[in-house]
């Protein structure tokens, strides 16, 4: 059964933010102050929409009211460091914004008492979290839905094999090698961090940011207007003070250096532990999370035996909000086939 999205008003972008949770889960950083969109009755089935990289909760624009509407209790959420979040100097590990997400789940959404579950939908970095919270919280998640989802897949057997055997020759080395290769270890990252500095400042420009955004929007790029453009250059330049004092670029290249590939956990072995319905829902002109990436990842789960779906869009890299109408569409599709039990 297809479900029609009515036309709803997008959200509009204020430097406020909307709605505020604090999330104590993770060991490094307590405290933690969280924003969030919310929209659609208190007591309606959870959604779930975390965003890409550099973006935030706003990213999902064009969707929250749309899914509310139809009758969804609909959260967008800020990740830590990202959005009007809190922006600690902290190793980012991918794993802390997958269990915000199950904190947030527990603590806002009230998921996991007498069996509610959310819908969990995310876009490029969000949809590599999503599948980790589908992977690690199946008590949480009622169905997992990727748009463009970033991360690595597994190497093949020869590569892997390549890397086994260097890191058993780097266990093997004399001390004086071992110093040696903390000291260019040092300079390497002496040498990322003042590239990731100056990348930033380039990239936090509006009209950078214009220049990229329309390049993974090439369906649409003037869905990349102003208003967009302006919800990411604010928390950017941190006039909220969301993170320490002139720390906004180490923030910026902690973030980047520990998952510009993807996180921890290859694609395939988080689709393989997954115990719910799984949506593609694939950007099909993406320059940057090709195609072939979604047919692998739709092969890696027909072969797991994983319950999976795919709808392609005719968008780049964010098809929530240069495809809005397909993917809302898509998305209560999904959520109707989960209502019914997974029926098709």
């Amino acid at each position: 059964m297809s479900v029609a999205a009515a036309p709803q008003a997008p959200l509009r972008w204020t430097e406020a933010p909307d709605q505020t949770w604090t999330f104590n889960g993770w060991k490094e950083a307590r405290g933690l102050s969280v924003n969030y969109f919310v929209a659609g009755p208190e007591e309606a089935q959870p959604f779930l929409l975390i965003h890409g990289f550099g973006a935030s909760g706003f990213h999902w624009r064009r969707n929250v009211n749309v899914l509310a509407g139809a009758g969804y209790r609909v959260y967008a959420i800020d990740l830590v460091g990202f959005g009007l979040s809190s922006k600690p100097v902290i190793d980012y590990d991918s794993r802390i914004w997958r269990d915000q997400c199950a904190a947030f789940l527990r603590e806002v959404a009230g998921c996991g008492a007498g069996g509610r579950k959310a819908i969990v939908a995310g876009n490029s970095i969000g949809g590599y979290t999503a599948l980790a919270l589908g992977a690690e919280y199946p008590d949480l998640c009622l169905g997992i839905a990727s748009l463009n989802g970033a991360g690595r897949f597994s190497p093949p057997p020869e590569e892997a094999e390549r890397l086994r055997r260097e890191e058993a020759a780097r266990a093997e080395r004399s001390p004086v090698a071992v110093a040696v290769d903390q000291a260019r270890e040092y300079v390497a990252t002496s040498l990322q961090r003042a590239v990731a500095f100056t990348g930033l400042f380039v990239t936090k420009q509006p009209l950078r940011i214009k220049q990229v955004l329309r390049q993974v929007y090439p369906v649409r790029p003037e869905m990349a207007d102003d208003e967009l453009v302006e919800s990411i250059v604010y928390p950017a330049e941190d006039a909220p003070g969301l993170a320490p004092p002139g720390q906004i670029p180490e923030v910026f290249y902690r973030i980047v250096s520990r998952n510009s590939g993807g996180g921890g956990v290859p694609v395939d072995v988080l689709i393989s532990q997954l115990e719910m319905p799984l949506l593609l829902l694939w950007g099909e002109e993406d320059p940057w999370v090709v195609s072939a990436l979604g047919d692998k990842a739709q092969a890696c789960a027909e072969a797991c035996g994983v319950d999976v779906r795919r709808v392609s869009v005719a968008a780049g890299h964010c098809p929530q909000d240069e495809a809005p109408e397909a993917v809302n569409k898509g998305l209560l599709d999904f959520a109707e086939q989960l209502r019914l039990g997974g029926a098709p």
